[in-house]
């Protein structure tokens, strides 16, 4: 009898290269499929009403990688564990993931009118001007005030008056510049630290220690956006307008 019928793999005779990058492959993508599968039983534990045995699985899903689809589910079982503020947060990152996610919007919504909390202000330029991190609208800035500049001076070092290309990328550059600024300027204006994570109101101080005067309240699941820090301490604005300072662990950062 031929010997490959009775050890077919050994007959593949496979080149020690090939096998060190099988199993170099597989070793790389073993703990992602493992991942993969912790997403899956988590949605599964869901489903089933074990919610601290989903939550347990979509944290672990989250070591490999983040997605807001994740971040969504661990805020949907962190809400029935009876931890709101936590799942708050965790949908403000979802929505950080994907801004025109119109369902984190309403989950976001109606999770904070339960809280006490008003409505988001979410307009639809300032999630337009989510869409790209602020070092990805500098980039485009820098890069669209380079070829701006090359569009307008080349033409007049070369004595020649501007072709139809040189003046439709003077457009162009200008369109995207301007656009990419005013991107980076409503990041900035609008952009949101954390969220307070409470159980209850926490007092706002008036400076950097647990002794000082209050100069109000931050609500728990409140937007806040970190101003100074001290040691161990925060100042921040809430959505309220307030400022103050609160101890660190208090604001968890997006």
């Amino acid at each position: 009898m031929n010997p490959c019928l009775k050890q077919p793999i050994g007959c593949l005779r496979i080149p020690q290269t090939l096998r060190t990058l099988f199993v170099g492959f597989a070793i790389a993508t073993f703990p992602s499929l493992l991942k993969a599968a912790d997403f899956a039983e988590g949605l599964k534990a869901y489903e089933e009403g074990r919610y601290a045995e989903s939550t347990q699985l979509f944290q672990r899903s989250l070591e490999s990688q983040e997605t807001a689809a994740i971040r969504h589910n661990l805020a949907l079982s962190l809400y029935q564990e009876g931890r709101p503020t936590e799942a708050l947060w965790q949908l403000e990152r979802a929505l950080q993931l994907q801004p025109f996610n119109r369902s984190y919007q309403f989950k976001i919504r109606a999770l904070r009118q339960q809280m006490g909390l008003p409505p988001p202000l979410n307009p639809w330029w300032l999630s337009a001007a989510n869409m790209l991190s602020s070092a990805a609208s500098i980039w485009i800035a820098s890069i669209s005030f380079w070829l701006l500049l090359a569009a307008l001076s080349l033409p007049r070092i070369a004595g020649r008056r501007p072709h139809f290309s040189a003046t439709l990328t003077v457009v162009i550059g200008s369109i995207f510049f301007v656009i990419s600024l005013a991107s980076v300027a409503l990041q900035k204006s609008n952009e949101i630290t954390g969220t307070i994570l409470a159980d209850d109101p926490i007092p706002l101080r008036h400076a950097p220690a647990s002794a000082a005067p209050e100069a109000g309240q931050a609500r728990p699941g409140e937007r806040a956006r970190q101003l100074d820090q001290y040691q161990d301490f925060l100042k921040i604005k809430t959505e309220a307008g307030l400022i103050g300072w609160i101890e660190a662990d208090a604001l968890k950062k997006l």
